[in-house]
């Protein structure tokens, strides 16, 4: 694999990272708390854009597999699902209603995760040819640049004249960059494997999953500890401002203090899960994140805000890095596209418990968003143990 498609790859980290940041952790559960929503709408987003995601990314992800030209299916998806992403973030900028907001919303999500399908099939299907934790913390590392520059240029903006433009910063960004992977993403290292019927096709899958232990619990397990990670990220501007009393006026600097960590952390879980082993690292992502949720849940506001945001930049950007190295590496050839569209529907569990009970247990009167957090710190303790069971 040339350094050309590596560097190409990771730019759609690059270019969709400042979408979390920006617009999933930052304006989006702000807007809707200002506009009357309550946490068990913030913390039930996921699962209500997850739906569509869940059902539509198996169906990529068979259509990359059987292409007969699967760059230029891949080139397109990249484009195309970025384009529609970033008109509706702009949508949510300029729209007053919070039906309308939400449904923009779900829209970005599904075309964001439909070029994940395709962005990482990718890197699937040229496992062979590079170092998969080195890579994907390189993806994470580029992303995280972007964030910081996507995220704290939307903050300028948004200072200056007002939240509508940074969200249009945000869209314009993700366009631009997303075009680099669109024009120069190539399949080098085998020949697709045609196969016409699409019932066919997630049959295989099914079965491909039913027989591999590896890929069977990677799956179960990424519900569990997706449940916990997406249940910080979906809070993480309402925990900023609730648990650790920071001023809603500066909750946007304390998620931009998290992204030195951030760097860090993909590099860190990258290179040492080359060294000795990814799942091993994966572990020790887990047991991170069982400290860090456990230190907020019970320390609260006396915890210092800058060392809570390193910690929770660095798991975060390392539990991304692995991940997705592990699950790359676990995949049988020729099933990249399929078993990464087939992900989604994981992911969409993985990230819509969690969230979801957690808002409700907030809501309960005498209850609040820090004791909460005690439902994500169960899930990712519980997805520890499968880590085991995982071979590379």
């Amino acid at each position: 694999m040339k350094r050309q498609q590596k560097v190409a790859w990771a730019f759609y980290d690059f270019a969709t990272t400042p979408v979390a940041f920006a617009v999933n952790s930052m304006y989006l559960p702000l807007i809707i708390i200002s506009q009357g929503g309550t946490n068990l709408l913030v913390g039930g987003l996921p699962l209500i854009t997850g739906v569509v995601a869940a059902f539509w990314t198996p169906v990529v992800g068979n259509f990359i597999d059987f292409s007969e030209d699967s760059t230029r299916l891949r080139r397109g998806i990249l484009f195309f699902s970025s384009l529609v992403a970033s008109i509706a973030i702009v949508t949510m900028g300029i729209s007053n209603s919070l039906f309308r907001i939400i449904l923009a919303f779900g829209v970005m999500s599904t075309a964001i995760q439909t070029g994940w399908i395709g962005a990482n099939s990718f890197l699937a299907a040229e496992a062979e040819e590079f170092k998969l934790g080195e890579t994907s913390g390189f993806g994470i590392l580029l992303g995280y640049l972007g964030g910081a520059l996507g995220a704290g240029g939307s903050v300028i903006i948004e200072t200056v004249v007002g939240r509508a433009s940074a969200l249009l910063f945000i869209a314009v960004f993700l366009m631009t960059f997303s075009i680099i992977p669109a024009v120069y993403l190539e399949d080098t290292s085998r020949e697709q494997k045609l196969e016409r019927n699409l019932v066919a096709g997630i049959s295989r899958t099914l079965n491909e999953i039913r027989s591999n232990r590896s890929v069977a619990v990677f799956l179960i397990a990424s519900i569990l500890w997706g449940d916990a990670v997406s249940t910080i990220v979906t809070f993480a501007s309402l925990i900023a401002v609730d648990i650790l009393q920071i001023a809603a006026t500066n909750a946007t600097l304390f998620l931009a203090m998290a992204l030195p960590g951030a760097l860090l952390g993909a590099f860190f879980h990258g290179k040492l899960g080359d060294r000795i082993g990814l799942v091993k690292v994966l572990g020790l992502n887990l047991a991170l994140w069982s400290v860090g949720i456990a230190a907020v849940l019970f320390g609260g506001g006396i915890l210092p805000n800058p060392i809570v945001a390193s910690i929770a930049g660095f798991a975060l950007g390392g539990n991304l890095s692995i991940s997705r190295a592990v699950y790359a590496k676990v995949i049988p050839d020729g099933m990249e596209g399929r078993l990464f569209g087939i992900s989604a529907i994981f992911a969409f569990f993985g990230g819509t418990i969690g969230p979801l009970i957690t808002g409700y247990v907030a809501d309960i009167p005498g209850v609040g968003l820090q004791n909460a957090l005690i439902v994500p710190l169960i899930f990712v303790l519980s997805s520890i143990p499968l880590i085991f069971f995982i071979k590379e």
